[in-house]
């Protein structure tokens, strides 16, 4: 027993992912939701970008989609009823389609953070910078838009957006155009 050194501290180690910028932070308050989908981009990490999504649960509640206006009806087939499958569906494509070594980015611009009794309703702009590895069919580079997204708390009192409202903000086409380009 006097040799083991059973009461004397050991060195600190650093936690696991300090020195990956955009590793993945368990969404405890709005902004981390925010950081968390920025951050699936430049780490090529889809399941950053579903895992603040909310899955249906008990209450039958789960992710839904709601394109630009000027979409929902001009691609009204495509946003029947784009939920977290559908996403799952996407966003895989999406990722299937990047260079993982190309920028991917995903800047939030302006946002506006709204406390509604058990939920946040975040209203912020985007811009989302990609870049394509080969691909039949060129698709843009640059989407810009205006998102308003409805978060909740899970059980375990994490962060996830129930809903995302997309809208065009500009010339560039929103986060609605590359859904409909991406099937």
């Amino acid at each position: 027993m006097t040799g083991c050194e059973l009461f004397t501290p050991r060195d600190s180690e650093l936690p696991i992912d300090v020195l990956d910028p955009y590793a993945w932070i368990p969404p405890t308050s709005p902004e981390i939701v925010l950081q968390n989908l920025a951050n699936a981009f430049p780490a090529h990490k889809l399941n950053y970008h579903m895992d603040v999504l909310r899955k249906a649960d008990e209450t039958g509640v789960a992710f839904a989609f709601f394109p630009d206006p000027d979409l929902a009806i001009s691609e009204a087939i495509v946003f029947e009823n784009w939920g977290y499958i559908e996403e799952e569906t996407f966003i895989t494509k999406l990722f299937e389609e990047l260079d993982e070594n190309g920028l991917q980015r995903l800047v939030w611009e302006r946002t506006d953070f709204l406390p509604i009794e058990d939920r946040f309703e975040i209203t912020t702009d985007y811009h989302l910078t990609l870049a394509y590895g080969e691909s039949e069919t060129p698709l843009p580079e640059q989407f810009r838009g205006q998102a308003t997204l409805t978060l909740v708390q899970n059980v375990d009192l994490l962060y996830e957006i129930s809903a995302w409202h997309d809208l065009a903000s500009d010339t560039l086409p929103c986060w609605s155009n590359l859904k409909t380009l991406v099937q």
